[in-house]
């Protein structure tokens, strides 16, 4: 490796058991896991002189989270646009901004001669085939007899079933206006042919969106309304390409708006439901999805935030302060004081938390040691050659 064994510890151990020597990758080399020389501080009372502290590691329930910019918008699934469907103008308006409705609940009345029309047809069909019918019924029985000819039961049942075809599509002309079974009996029944057309709510929800005012002309395809169940939002997330693997449907999320106050704890959990399938050119997020609650009622549709999403299941974790976490040689140094004025700088491997202050451990530390917290760098220094301070050590 470049190096007698002896001076690493790792490699003289393996050797001594038998065991492959252990090498540690840097760029397309290997070489030992050498040992960083230890700090000894002049005196120990030159520690506190120069503002050395230290604290202890603790080990505590951790979730590794990713915290990235969203933004809220309505739950698509439970949201409907109202429009007449036909053109005309409006009668009536039944319900405001803010109202809770009831599916098929009446929200408005409009005027149209579309309506009227429809259901003449619809009428005129209904006779027409109640005539053809009875026409056929009387033919066949005729032709059972001998009375008529065989051709003419074929030209009875031809305008039969033309009959038929126009009594369908004057129907599906009052379906696709809204007119259900019912609807359709009472206007056989009653001989309806008003010009007026109940716009009715097709999902349960809150009236978020009103343009219906009584006497405005409108087109079929004019919104009138807008209904959301606000219980739930959707959050659209944007996390960075090089984050999006770690997501995965499912995982837990939270969300907080932005100017938030932290001491109303105002933030709402959800899941991921879907991951998008691209990567926006310009800012090289890509969209996520997720669905979160809102029984509160305090989200609203284009609210600006932060979503966090859990990318990992809570475990116990070893964490130190992030200050006593320095860099060297591309690897992450601790240092552990060892008592009058030596501190012995130990290797670890590290992640990022979702605090700011705080890093995991996942190898080199326990709970219970202690570390140097603030003065880390100073120390760091001192095992680095040229250091800019030296002179602290002996």
């Amino acid at each position: 490796h470049g190096k007698p064994e002896v001076l690493c510890q790792e490699c003289a151990k393996a050797k001594a058991e038998g065991k492959p020597l252990p090498v540690l990758k840097v760029g397309t080399a290997k070489v030992c896991r050498e040992p960083l020389p230890t700090v000894r501080l002049a005196s120990a009372m030159l520690a506190d002189k120069i503002g050395i502290q230290t604290a202890l590691v603790t080990e505590e329930t951790h979730a590794h989270r990713l915290v990235a910019n969203a933004e809220t918008a309505y739950d698509a699934n439970h949201y409907a646009d109202i429009t007449p469907r036909v053109s005309g103008f409006i009668r009536e308006v039944k319900v405001d901004l803010g109202r809770v409705v009831k599916q098929g609940e009446l929200l408005a009345v409009i005027d149209s001669t579309e309506v009227s029309g429809a259901k003449t047809q619809y009428l005129s069909a209904a006779a027409s085939l109640k005539l053809a019918q009875a026409t056929a019924e009387r033919t066949q029985s005729l032709t059972r007899s001998g009375a008529v000819a065989g051709k003419a039961e074929l030209e009875v049942m031809t305008a039969l079933n033309q009959a038929q075809a126009s009594m369908m599509d004057a129907e599906q002309k009052l379906r696709n206006l809204g007119f259900g079974d019912p609807e359709l009996s009472e206007i056989q029944k009653a001989k309806d042919t008003k010009n007026l057309l109940n716009v009715l709510a097709p999902i349960e929800g809150t009236v978020v969106t009103r343009h219906a005012v009584e006497g405005v002309a409108v087109q079929p395809t004019t919104q009138l309304f807008a209904i959301a169940d606000t219980s739930r939002m959707w959050v659209w997330v944007d996390v960075y390409e090089s984050d999006i693997q770690k997501v995965k449907p499912g995982q837990a999320v939270s969300f907080a708006i932005s100017g938030g106050n932290p001491d109303e704890g105002f933030s709402t959990l959800g899941q991921v439901t879907w991951i998008g399938a691209e990567v926006n050119e310009q800012t090289r997020t890509a969209r996520v999805r997720a669905e979160v609650q809102n029984v509160s009622g305090k989200l609203r549709a284009n609210q600006f935030g932060e979503a966090t999403i859990q990318i990992g299941a809570e475990h116990k974790a070893v964490v130190v302060p992030k200050e006593a976490v320095q860099r060297k040689d591309k690897v992450d140094v601790v240092f552990i004081p060892e008592g009058n004025g030596v501190y012995r700088p130990q290797r670890v491997t590290t992640k990022p938390t979702d605090r700011t202050d705080v890093l995991e451990v996942t190898w080199g530390l326990k709970p219970g040691q202690k570390v140097v917290s603030k003065g880390a760098f100073l120390l760091k220094t001192e095992i680095m050659k040229g250091a800019i301070g030296a002179g602290c050590c002996e």
